[in-house]
This record gives structure tokens, C-alpha cells and sequence, in this order.
């Protein structure tokens, strides 16, 4: 059951750090009043709507919990899965609240405060507590936002660019400054582990330099990362720049994901430094984004059907 389990948890956390990015990306908007809301809030409102297929999707970790966490048998398990059902149910409810018609600034910056609290907790007990040493610093945080900013890429993606001048300026905006953000985040507590000299803490990262995941850095994470902001920098994107920028802001995001949660586990068979178990990696991420696909087209259909 290690393939599967490893590849559902994959599948699992990116599909949340979307789902809660997105729900992050869309408050900051509402609060802000952004011009480019409005164009993309068909598909923010079916990734909010899609939220409670979250917690269905949780279910098969909590059976394979033991597989997957060195917690699990313990006495804080019962807590620590309570908690993180909780905080997925919390997402679902902010999601409908933010999907209602004419959503409150007020109502968008009460979701973002509870959104960054629940994101960083939850983020941190789902990726990175596999390691019983590690002490949660800013990487729970990081996740939310560098899915915020993938979410905000793949919207963009799936919408096209947008043309109206102030609306395209806004989302050049918010694309760099979340990928800014994201980068902010990594490289903070990189810092701090070295710079404290924090045994525990640096062997997490010392984990993620070895064979795999030394070149998953170096070759997809970094640069896809960098690029997109030394690309977002420029102003006056045309719209190939647009697409390239937010392509590299999901590739990267998935990427790290990957990074984050893979090197904890136990070795495949045969493989070196806990090796991705890319058949069973596939098969679920397909069949976890094909589900979540689907629910967010009934949640759209649902939506225009009641107007």
C-alpha cells in the first residue's frame, strides 16, 4: 500500500494547497478591490464551491495514516486528524461564504486571516510532520501562498489573458508579488536553520539535497521560480510572457510539493533517497484533478442554473 498511499498524499496536498490557495488569492482580491477579479471569478467561484470534495478526498489518508505518519499510533493522532477534518470543513464553509454573490470586504479579510491561522497549521501537520524533529516555522505558510499563486496562474491559463488595460496591469501585479512572495518564504527558514545552527531542522533540508531531489531544486524548482519573477518583472507583458510566466509558477508549485512531502517517505523498492513512485504518482493525480475537474463544472452548472 506505500505507492498508493505516498501518491494519494502527493495528489492530496496539491490539490489542497490549490484549493486554499485560491480561497486566499480570491480574498486578497475582494479586500483590495482588484480589477481583475470579476473576469476570473467564474473559475475562483468553482474552485470555492469544489472545497467540500476536500474532505471526501482526506478520507483515505486518515485509513492510511499509519503508512504515512509516525504519529499515527500515538495519542496525538485523534487530535491531529480531528484537527486537520476541521480545518477542511472551515475551507469548505469560507469557500461558500466567498462564492456568494457581492462577497464583503469585511467578510474577504475575516476568510484571509482564518485562511493564513489554518493554512499554516494545516500545511505544516499534513507535509511536513512526517518528520517527528521538524518545528514548524514559515513552510506551512509557503505552501498556501506559492498555491495561491499557482491557482491565480492556472486561472489565468484557463481564462486567456486579459485585455482590458487595468485589469491586465492588476493581474501583472498580483503575479508578481505572490511569486515574489513564495520565494520569500522558501528562502527565509533555509536561512534561519543554517544561520541558528538547528541540527534537526537542517537535516530536513540536508534530506532534499541528496541524488533526486538535489536536481528537482537546481533544475525545475529554482529556476521555474526565479524566472518567473525575473519575467514578471518587465512591465507590459504581451500574452505569451503572461502564459509563460503562470505555466512556471504551476510547475514550480507542484514541484515543490513533490519535494517537500516525497523524501520522508520509506524507499521504493530498489530506488535511492525515497525516489518518486512515478506509475502510482500518475494514476492518482489524474484520477484526484479529473474528480475535482468534474465537481467544479456541476458546482458552475449548479450556480448558473440558480440565477
Amino acid at each position: 500500500m506505500t505507492p498508493f498511499a505516498e501518491a494519494w498524499l502527493l495528489a492530496f496536498t496539491i490539490a489542497a494547497t490549490l484549493g486554499a490557495g485560491a480561497l486566499a488569492v480570491l480574498s486578497v482580491g475582494i479586500l483590495l478591490q482588484e480589477r481583475w477579479v470579476e473576469p476570473l471569478a467564474p473559475i475562483f467561484f468553482r474552485a470555492g464551491r469544489a472545497m467540500p470534495a476536500l474532505i471526501l478526498l482526506a478520507l483515505p489518508l486518515y485509513f492510511l495514516s499509519g503508512t504515512l505518519y509516525p504519529w499515527a499510533e500515538g495519542r496525538a493522532a485523534p487530535v491531529m486528524l480531528g484537527g486537520g477534518l476541521g480545518i477542511l470543513l472551515l475551507w469548505a464553509v469560507l469557500g461558500h461564504l466567498l462564492t456568494r454573490p457581492a462577497p464583503t470586504r469585511r467578510m474577504a479579510g475575516i476568510a484571509l486571516l482564518l485562511l493564513v491561522l489554518s493554512g499554516a497549521i494545516g500545511f505544516e501537520d499534513l507535509a511536513l510532520s512526517r518528520d517527528m524533529g521538524w518545528v514548524g516555522s514559515l513552510n506551512g505558510l509557503a505552501m498556501l501562498v506559492g498555491g495561491g499563486a499557482a491557482f491565480l496562474g492556472l486561472a489565468v491559463l484557463i481564462h486567456g489573458p486579459l485585455e482590458d488595460p487595468d485589469e491586465r496591469t492588476g493581474m501583472e501585479r498580483a503575479l508578481l508579488t505572490s511569486a515574489v512572495f513564495a520565494l520569500w518564504l522558501l528562502f527565509v527558514p533555509f536561512v534561519t536553520v543554517w544561520a541558528a545552527d538547528l541540527p534537526v531542522e537542517a537535516a530536513w533540508y540536508l534530506r532534499r539535497q541528496q541524488g533526486f531531489w538535489h536536481w528537482l531544486t537546481l533544475g525545475i524548482i529554482l529556476p521555474a521560480l526565479v524566472g518567473s519573477i525575473v519575467l514578471a518583472a518587465v512591465p507590459q507583458w504581451g500574452p505569451r510572457r503572461m502564459r509563460l510566466v503562470c505555466a512556471l509558477l504551476l510547475v514550480q508549485h507542484v514541484a515543490l510539493v513533490l519535494w517537500t512531502v516525497r523524501p520522508d517517505a520509506p524507499l521504493a523498492p530498489g530506488a535511492a533517497h525515497g525516489s518518486p513512485y512515478l506509475w502510482a504518482d500518475v494514476i492518482v493525480i489524474g484520477a484526484i484533478g479529473l474528480l475535482l475537474f468534474f465537481t467544479a463544472r456541476l458546482a458552475g452548472r449548479a450556480d448558473r442554473q440558480s440565477v
